[in-house]
This record gives C-alpha cells, sequence and structure tokens, in this order.
C-alpha cells in the first residue's frame, strides 16, 4: 500500500479486512508511509515499511521480504502504477498469487489528472488552452497520463491472478477503458467495520437535528458546494446543524470560509465517528469522484440516510433500493433543496432511516469477508 495505517478509505478498508482475514490467516502489510496515532489491529502480522527512495531498492526489499516471511498471495491495494511496478517486477516469485484492488471508480484517472498541483495551480490562459488541447486529443501530458494507468491495470490483469473492483456495476466499464478480459475481473465491496456490522436497527427517533459529511478535506470532495449550499438552509432550518467530520489540506480554508455561516461545526479527524453517526440524520456527499465510500456504508449501519450527487456507478450502488437519496442535478441550490424536503417529511425521513440500514446489510464484515476467502480459495497456491 502507499500509506498503512492511515486515515483514507483504503486504510479503514484494510484495517476491517485485517480484523477479518486474520482470525484464519497470517497478513503483514507493506507501505511507504504511516499515520501516527492509529493503532494497529492485534490480528496483523507486522507493519513493514520500504526504505529507500529509488523503485529499484524497493523492488529488492518487496521480493526479499515475500520470501522471507512465505507469502502466499499478495493484494496490491489501489492498482498505482507506482505500487504495480514494484509488485510486478520482473523477478518476483512467480508462485506467489497477486490479487490487484481498484479502490476508485473505473476512469477516475481522468478526473485525477486536473487535481495534479502544477495543473490545478496554472494560469487560467494554461488552464484553458490544456482543456481546448484535451478536448481535441492532442493534450500530450493528458494523454500520457492516462496510458501508464491503463497499461498499469492490462498489467496486473495479465501477470496477476484476479482484479477486484468494488461493484458489478464498474465490471464492464472496467472491460471496455482498459481492453480486459471479464475472466480477469470480479466485484466485492467494502467492508464496514466488526462494531458497526453487528449494530441493533436504529431509532429513528433517537436521532438529532444534524447533517454531517464524514472524510478527508481535499479538492476533489468539494466540500465548498456543501457549505454553499448550508448558506442557503440555515435560515430554513434554523435548528439544525452541520458537522464536518475529517481532517486534510483544505481545512483552515474551509474553516474561514465557515465563519460567516451558523451551526457548522469541524470536529476534526474522529478514528471512530460511530459517535456522530449515531446522531445523525443526513450524510451528505458530493465529490468529484468516488469509488465505493466507506462513509455511506458506515452511516447507514446507523440509519443515516445519504443525500449525494450522481458521482458515479458505485454511489448508485450504495444509495440505490432505498440506500439514500440522489440529487437531481449537481448545483448547491438542488442539494438544499433536496435536504429541505426531506428535513420537512418526518414519515419520510423515519422509513429512509429504516431503509439505509437495511440495505447496508451487503457490506457486513461477515458477508464481504466471506467473499474475499472465497476469491483466497479459489487462487491458491
Amino acid at each position: 500500500m502507499y500509506a498503512f495505517p492511515g486515515m483514507g478509505g483504503v486504510e479503514t478498508v484494510t484495517m476491517n479486512l485485517i480484523k477479518a482475514l486474520g482470525q484464519n490467516h497470517m497478513i503483514y502489510t507493506l507501505a511507504f508511509t504511516s499515520t501516527e496515532g492509529i493503532q494497529l489491529p492485534e490480528q496483523l502480522g507486522k507493519a513493514l515499511y520500504f526504505k529507500s527512495k529509488t523503485t529499484e531498492d524497493n523492488i529488492s526489499y518487496f521480493n526479499e521480504t515475500v520470501k522471507y516471511l512465505r507469502i502466499t498471495h499478495v493484494i496490491n491495494q489501489g492498482i498505482y502504477p507506482f505500487i504495480t511496478e514494484i509488485v510486478m517486477n520482473e523477478n518476483r516469485d512467480m508462485h506467489v498469487k497477486v490479487i490487484s484492488v481498484l479502490h476508485g471508480m473505473p476512469g477516475y484517472e481522468k478526473k485525477e489528472y486536473w487535481l495534479q498541483n502544477h495543473i490545478k495551480n496554472a494560469g487560467r490562459l494554461k488552464k484553458l488552452r490544456r482543456r481546448i488541447f484535451c478536448t481535441l486529443g492532442i493534450n500530450r501530458s493528458y494523454n500520457r497520463f492516462l496510458k501508464i494507468y491503463a497499461e498499469c491495470y492490462r498489467t496486473a490483469a495479465e501477470e496477476g491472478e484476479r482484479i477486484i473492483l468494488l461493484c458489478e456495476q464498474y465490471l464492464s466499464d472496467f472491460c471496455r477503458l482498459y481492453n480486459i478480459p471479464a475472466n480477469k475481473i470480479a466485484a466485492i465491496p467494502n467492508p464496514v467495520s466488526v462494531q458497526f456490522s453487528c449494530l441493533p436497527p436504529p431509532v429513528p427517533d433517537n436521532k438529532e437535528n444534524i447533517i454531517l459529511y464524514v472524510g478527508r478535506l481535499s479538492a476533489e470532495k468539494n466540500i465548498r458546494i456543501m457549505l454553499k449550499a448550508w448558506k442557503m438552509f440555515q435560515d430554513w432550518l434554523p435548528e439544525w446543524k452541520f458537522i464536518i467530520v475529517g481532517d486534510g489540506p483544505l481545512r483552515q480554508e474551509l474553516e474561514i470560509e465557515a465563519n460567516a455561516l451558523r451551526n457548522v461545526e469541524f470536529a476534526g479527524y474522529i478514528d471512530n465517528p460511530g459517535e456522530y453517526y449515531k446522531k445523525a440524520r443526513i450524510i451528505l456527499l458530493t465529490s468529484k469522484y468516488e469509488g465505493y465510500p466507506m462513509a455511506l456504508i458506515e452511516a447507514q449501519r446507523f440509519g443515516t440516510v445519504p443525500v449525494t450527487y450522481n458521482i458515479s456507478a458505485g454511489v448508485r450502488a450504495i444509495v440505490e433500493n432505498g440506500g439514500g437519496v440522489i440529487v437531481s442535478g449537481n448545483t448547491p441550490k438542488r442539494l438544499a433543496k433536496t435536504v429541505y424536503n426531506l428535513t420537512c417529511d418526518n414519515a419520510l425521513m423515519k422509513r429512509m432511516s429504516m431503509s439505509a440500514y437495511y440495505k447496508s446489510e451487503e457490506n457486513r464484515i461477515e458477508n464481504v469477508a466471506g467473499e474475499w476467502e472465497k476469491m483466497l480459495t479459489t487462487n491458491p497456491v
């Protein structure tokens, strides 16, 4: 992985799976960095870290580690190009099975390109020129960026056992985008944690008038959209609060912007946001792209109703069939109106709360870990 332990969704999913699969398997993690203050699961054999900045040294360390620890399966979390280059190196032990997991939506790199700092911070004319060249298909840096990801995914498929996507709705798009055979991919959703999986049905009447956001405070999460929407319904809903749980590079800027608003609270990073899910009636998501967001499936276990933009097939898979509400139109005004209409119908809010809880049953750790056990036994050494 890139980081472990860490505050992101990939790290949270990994933590949950280690706790479940670690009952029957010896598991190690290998990462480049970690976040201090996060406790490692007791089921983890050991957290290991790359010691060099050069790819050659990291390849040697990876191969030595796999041999020394007698690793049988490598889980390539994220399928990031710089990690896949290490995992799929030509000198690796070919008897070791490699299962790669895409934690984003197919094609997310098309949006990721525009969020790189040197592109995001470029002048207006340079941005416009890049957009025009991209539309014409002659933006070389954009085309090169996409090619790196496409080649990485094809390598993971051709030389590995399987690529795991986060929902069945992603399978056909992934095959089409990257020209990958259907028999090389499968779908396993993200799991909620052990403690959330065993929760009883919620009691909607015990909830408070809280609207919630849980996640990283970064550009791709589009949190300013939520603040703009809150500015509209802070007068409509004077008794409600908007609580933002999480940390990230934009926190200071967002806090300054929120100073002009009422009833907005920044809670910072919380290792276990269960206390906020338990109180909140609604959770918001307005990201530019998402794979299969943990915050939504965690919130559902507490009967907190997701209200989200139509971001991806993964988000739709979570929210469809009573799991939440998709906003019709990605504007602050539409978001504000959707939330307001929901808060005005108490009977609907209660039904949605219970429906969200039961929709999340498919994401219980027992069910997802069972799918992983099948994957490991289907691809034995």
